[in-house]
C-alpha cells in the first residue's frame, strides 16, 4: 500500500467530515433562470437565501465540502465571499479624540416651508453648520426644498421621536432587512441611520442656553450662524432637502455589519420599487410601513465594503442598474484614508456619485472649542483653508478611476440620533457628506423635473468645484471638488449636463497598468528616494511600492524635514505618515501599519513593516492637516527578502480547488506558523481569494487564515503534538488555468519539507 496515498486520503475525508458542519455565505454569479443552480445548490445541503433581479446571481449558505461540486457547474470565480460589511462608525481622529460629541438643547420648533424660504433669502450664514459650500441658498429661497421627493436610505433603520425629523413627518416607511425583533423604527436600532436622515431632511431650530457649551463654541467661532442675533441662542439644523420624504431600508443590526446579500437586497428592493410605480402601481402602504410601490428618486448609501474586483463585482454592477431605473444613487467615499486607493463597494461602482468629506475650519474649531474648552479652536486648526477630511477614502479605483466622484462637508455636521431624543450630536464621517449630496440631488430633480437621474449625477460631477478645497487636494482626494448645487441646476437649465452612464475603468489584470493608464499614477520598487516640499496642512504625498513575494519587511525612513516660521502652538507642525498595506478596497478604517507613540506624527525615524502584504503598499506623507504652514520632507523606502527563501510545498490551483497536507507537529512545540501566497495578489486585478485552513489532531478547525489577506498567515502557539491538515481551497481564483501558490509550514522557525 502507498502510505503517503493513504495518509492524503484519510486527511481529504477527514477535512471533508470537519467542513461539513460549516456553512459558508456565498455569492454565486449565474444566468437567469437560476433553477439548475438553485436546485444543485438545495441538494448539496445548502440554502438559498436571495436570487437577485437585477443582476445575474443568487446568495445562499453552502457546506464548505460541497462547494467545490456546485463550482464544477459554474465559471471561474464566480462563487465569491457573501463578505460582511461592518456597521458604519464614526470614525477617531489620529491622536485618539472623538469625532462624534454630544450637547443638550434647551427647546426645539420646526421649521416651516415659509421660514425656510424666508431663512435661505435673508440669512444665508445659518447654512455654514450644514450646508456648508452647497450653494443652496438660492434654490431654497426659491422654495424649492425637496417637496414630493422620495428619498430611499439604506442604512440602520430609524430610531424614533427625534425632532429634526419627526416634528414634520419627514419619515413616511420603511422596511427591515436584518430580522430581529427590533424592525426598521425603533428607538433600540444603531443611530447612524437617524443621522444621515436629518442630513437630507432636518427643518428644525434648536434653542439653547447662553451658558450652553455648543452654542458659545458656534458664537465663538460662527457668529453669523444663529437666526437671532444678537441674543444668538437660536441655531437652525436645516437638511439640503428638508422637505424631501425619507424611505428608511435597514440592513444593520445595531451592532456589527451584515452580509454583502443582504446590502444587495435592500438595493434591489429600491429598484422594484420604482419600477413597480413606473407600471403603475399605486404608493399603498402596507401596515408595517412599507410600500409595494414608490416613486424613489434619491438612494443614499452611507456604507461600503471591501471589493476585490472595483468596478466590476456584484454590488459595483447593480450601481448601473440605479442609472437604468432613473434613480440617482449616492454612496459614501469610505473613510479609511488619508492613502490611495481606499474606496469600498458599492462606492466604486460606476453608477453611483461617490462623495468624499471636506472638512472646513469652521466645522472642527465649534467641534475642538467644545472638546477642550473655548479658544482652542483656532489652535488646533490654524489654517483657515477647508481641506480634504485626512479620513476620507482617495482614490484612483484598482481600475484606475478617479474616485471619490466629489465631496461635501463631513467634519462635525450637526444632527441628531445617537443620544437622547433632546440632545444633538456634532459628527464626521463621510456617512454625513453623501446625504448632503443625496439632498441636494433631490432638490435638483425637484427644479429640474425633465432631467433624468444620470443627468442629475453627471450635473453634480460636472459641475463640482475644487477652488472651494484649499490644500491642494487632487482629484484622488476631492474628486470633481466640492458639490455646487446653484451650478449644477443652471447646467441641467441650460441642457448641457451629459446623459451617459457611468463606466468601469480599465481592466488589465495589473492594477498597476490601471493605475497608470487611468490616473497617471507610477508605482516603484526596490529602494526608492522622492522628497516632498511644499505640503500644505491636509496635502498628501504618496508612493505606490510594489511588495514583491518572499519580502519578510518593508523599511521607511523619513528625514529631512522642513517646516515654515509658523508653526501649530500646540503640537508643532509635522507630518502625519500613513503606511497602508496592498489591500486596494476598504477595511474598516483601512489595513494601516501600526506603531508606537508619537506615529504617526513625526518628524524623521525609521519604520518598519513586518509581514507585508504582497501587492502595492501605498506610503503617505500627509502635511498634519492641524499644521499651521507647509512643511517637506524626504522618504526612502526599501525591501528586506528572504535570502533563501523555504517551502513546503509549491503548486498551482483553479477555481475551487481543495487541496490537502498531512503534516506531524513534534511533541513540545512552541509554535506553528502557516503562511501562504500566491501570484494573483492585491496586484492583480481582480484579486484572487485562496484560503487557508489548518486542523489539528482533535478535528478542531483554525480559520484564521481564511480572509481577505494576501498572503494569508496562520500563527498557533503551543501547537498540540500530532497529525495536522493544510487545507488549501482556491475560493475565488479567476486567473485562466488556475494560481500558482507557495505554502511554507514552520514549527519553531524550522520549515517543514
Amino acid at each position: 500500500m502507498n502510505t503517503s496515498k493513504t495518509h492524503l486520503l484519510i486527511g481529504f475525508v477527514t477535512a471533508s467530515f470537519v467542513l461539513q458542519a460549516y456553512a459558508e455565505k456565498v455569492l454565486i454569479r449565474s444566468p437567469k433562470p437560476y433553477d439548475k443552480i438553485v436546485n444543485e445548490v438545495q441538494k448539496q445541503g445548502g440554502t438559498v437565501t436571495h436570487q437577485f433581479k437585477y443582476i445575474n446571481a443568487i446568495a445562499a449558505d453552502v457546506p464548505d465540502a460541497t462547494l467545490k461540486t456546485i463550482r464544477a457547474q459554474l465559471p471561474a470565480g464566480a462563487v465569491t465571499k457573501d463578505v460582511e460589511v461592518n456597521a458604519p462608525t464614526v470614525p477617531t481622529d489620529p491622536r485618539g479624540n472623538p469625532l462624534l460629541v454630544e450637547d443638550a438643547a434647551d427647546s426645539v420648533a420646526a421649521l416651516s416651508g415659509a421660514a425656510l424660504q424666508a431663512q435661505a433669502a435673508a440669512d444665508p450664514n445659518a447654512y455654514l453648520i450644514n450646508n456648508a459650500n452647497l450653494n443652496l441658498g438660492a434654490i431654497h429661497g426659491g422654495g424649492v426644498f425637496g417637496q414630493g421627493m422620495r428619498v430611499a436610505v439604506i442604512d440602520s433603520g430609524i430610531r424614533p421621536g427625534f425632532p429634526h425629523i419627526d416634528l414634520d413627518g419627514s419619515v413616511i416607511g420603511g422596511e427591515d432587512f436584518v430580522g430581529d425583533p427590533l424592525g426598521w423604527i425603533n428607538s433600540g436600532n444603531n443611530g447612524h441611520g437617524t443621522f444621515v436622515a436629518g442630513m437630507i431632511s432636518a427643518n428644525v431650530v434648536f434653542t439653547f442656553g447662553t451658558a450652553s457649551v455648543f452654542r458659545n463654541a458656534v458664537l465663538a467661532e460662527c457668529p453669523g450662524c444663529f437666526l437671532n442675533p444678537p441674543t444668538s441662542t437660536q441655531i437652525p439644523m436645516v437638511g439640503s432637502a428638508p422637505l424631501s420624504s425619507i424611505y428608511a431600508l435597514r440592513v444593520f443590526p445595531p451592532s456589527g455589519g451584515t452580509p454583502s446579500s443582504v446590502v444587495i437586497a435592500a438595493m434591489e428592493k429600491v429598484l422594484q420599487l420604482r419600477e413597480n410605480f413606473d407600471n403603475g402601481d399605486p404608493e399603498t402602504q402596507n401596515p408595517d410601513g412599507s410600500f409595494n410601490a414608490l416613486n424613489i428618486a434619491v438612494c443614499n448609501m452611507s456604507l461600503g465594503g471591501p471589493t476585490l474586483y472595483a468596478g466590476r463585482d456584484l454590488e459595483d454592477q447593480l450601481t448601473q442598474a440605479f442609472e437604468q431605473r432613473d434613480v440617482v444613487l449616492v454612496v459614501s467615499a469610505g473613510n479609511a484614508g488619508p492613502s490611495g486607493t481606499t474606496g469600498g463597494g458599492p462606492g466604486t461602482g460606476p453608477g453611483a456619485v461617490t462623495v468624499g468629506a471636506s472638512s472646513t475650519a469652521i466645522h472642527e474649531r465649534i467641534l475642538r472649542d467644545l472638546q477642550f474648552g473655548l479658544g482652542v479652536g483656532p489652535l488646533y486648526r490654524p489654517f483657515s483653508g477647508t481641506q480634504t477630511a485626512f479620513f476620507s477614502s482617495r482614490g484612483p479605483t484598482a481600475d484606475g478611476r478617479t474616485d471619490p466622484d466629489v465631496v461635501a462637508n463631513g467634519f462635525a455636521s450637526f444632527g441628531q440620533g445617537f443620544g437622547g431624543l433632546a440632545s444633538i450630536n456634532i459628527g464626521s464621517g463621510t456617512s454625513f457628506s453623501a446625504p448632503s449630496v443625496a439632498g441636494v440631488a433631490a432638490v435638483l430633480r425637484q427644479a429640474s423635473p425633465g432631467s433624468t437621474g444620470r443627468q442629475v449625477r453627471n450635473a453634480l460631477i460636472q459641475t463640482a468645484n475644487p477652488a472651494l478645497i484649499q490644500d491642494d487636494s487632487g482629484p484622488q482626494d476631492r474628486g470633481r471638488g466640492h458639490v455646487d448645487a446653484g451650478a449644477a441646476l443652471a447646467l441641467l437649465a441650460s441642457g448641457g449636463a451629459s446623459d451617459a452612464p457611468g463606466l468601469p475603468g480599465g481592466n488589465n489584470k495589473n492594477v498597476k497598468v490601471n493605475l497608470l493608464q487611468g490616473a497617471g499614477i507610477k508605482s516603484y520598487e526596490g529602494k526608492v528616494t522622492r522628497s516632498a516640499t511644499g505640503l500644505k496642512p491636509g496635502e498628501r504625498f504618496e508612493t505606490y511600492y510594489r511588495v514583491t513575494p518572499n519580502t519578510i519587511a518593508v523599511v521607511v525612513v523619513l528625514s529631512g524635514f522642513t517646516h515654515g516660521p509658523v508653526q501649530n502652538q500646540l503640537f508643532g507642525d509635522d507630518i502625519l505618515l500613513a503606511i497602508h498595506s496592498a489591500k486596494t478596497s476598504a477595511i474598516g478604517e483601512g489595513d494601516y501599519a501600526e506603531f508606537p507613540p508619537p506615529f504617526p506624527f513625526v518628524t524623521s525615524g525609521t519604520f518598519v513593516v513586518n509581514n507585508p502584504e504582497e501587492g502595492l503598499m501605498r506610503v503617505t506623507l500627509n502635511g498634519d492637516w492641524t499644521n499651521a504652514g507647509e512643511v517637506g520632507a524626504t522618504v526612502t523606502i526599501f525591501s528586506l527578502e528572504e535570502s533563501l527563501p523555504q517551502k513546503t510545498l509549491k503548486s498551482k490551483i483553479a477555481d475551487g480547488g481543495f487541496h490537502v497536507l498531512p503534516f506531524k507537529v513534534p511533541a513540545g512545540a512552541a509554535s506553528l506558523s502557516a503562511v501562504i501566497s500566491w501570484t494573483g495578489d492585491w496586484a492583480s486585478y481582480p484579486a484572487n481569494d485562496i484560503d487557508l485552513f489548518l486542523i489539528d489532531p482533535l478535528s478542531n478547525p483554525n480559520f484564521d487564515g481564511a480572509t481577505l489577506n494576501a498572503p494569508e498567515r496562520v500563527e498557533v502557539a503551543n501547537p498540540p503534538a500530532g497529525d495536522w491538515l493544510a487545507l488549501i481551497l482556491g475560493y475565488s481564483v479567476n486567473t485562466k488555468g488556475g494560481d500558482k501558490y507557495e505554502l511554507r509550514l514552520a514549527v519553531d522557525g524550522k520549515v517543514l519539507k
